[in-house]
């Protein structure tokens, strides 16, 4: 009986700390930047809207400009974000320095392409992350799974479309509307 009591521990304990290993509370398992599944053993993702929402700075984006990007809703303690084209999984961009409590997941063989947790501590509204467009002028969105702690969590929650603009845009605009203007003004 002692035999059978000391084996029946061994089991449970060893059990214990594969369940320990599988929750990775310092970042989300590279296989995440896939589906975006956080790997929670024997959890799964909450059903019903999520708290959160992500809220983005612009509406479209220029090479190069950064995009300012925000997770709103009650705190959060781990989280994967990434922006990808619609349809796809790959991550596009990449992130400036990421804020306290989180670090880059190297996600679609880029290393700077995905912001995830460096650890449980909270993080809130006033946890800003900084994009960098990459070139070209495709669609993306913001796309994000946020856990709440390790028994909630929620797939899937995206931004608002971010359509691109060719880089320049904005600033060969501005000085072709200054020329015109200034056209305007010396022709009187």
């Amino acid at each position: 009986m002692a035999r059978w009591t000391g084996t029946a521990l061994l089991c449970v304990t060893l059990l214990q700390g594969l369940r320990m290993t599988t929750t990775l509370p310092n970042e989300a398992p590279l296989s995440a930047c896939e589906d975006m599944m956080p790997q929670h053993s024997g959890v799964m993702p909450q059903p019903g809207p999520a708290p959160y929402t992500i809220q983005v700075s612009n509406s479209s984006y220029e090479t190069g400009v950064p995009v300012t990007v925000r997770i709103l809703g009650p705190v959060y303690r781990g989280l994967l974000l990434k922006a990808v084209m619609p349809g796809s999984t790959s991550a596009m961009g990449s992130w400036q320095d990421p804020p306290e409590n989180t670090k880059f997941l190297q996600c679609s063989g880029n290393r700077q392409g995905a912001i995830t947790h460096a650890n449980i501590n909270p993080k809130n509204n006033e946890t800003v992350y900084e994009w960098i467009p990459p070139s070209g002028k495709s669609s993306i969105q913001f796309m994000a799974t946020v856990a709440e702690n390790r028994q909630l969590y929620w797939l899937n929650v995206k931004s608002e479309m971010l359509t691109g603009c060719a880089a320049g845009t904005g600033a060969g605009l501005l000085v072709l509307l200054s020329s015109l203007l200034l056209a305007l003004l010396y022709s009187r």
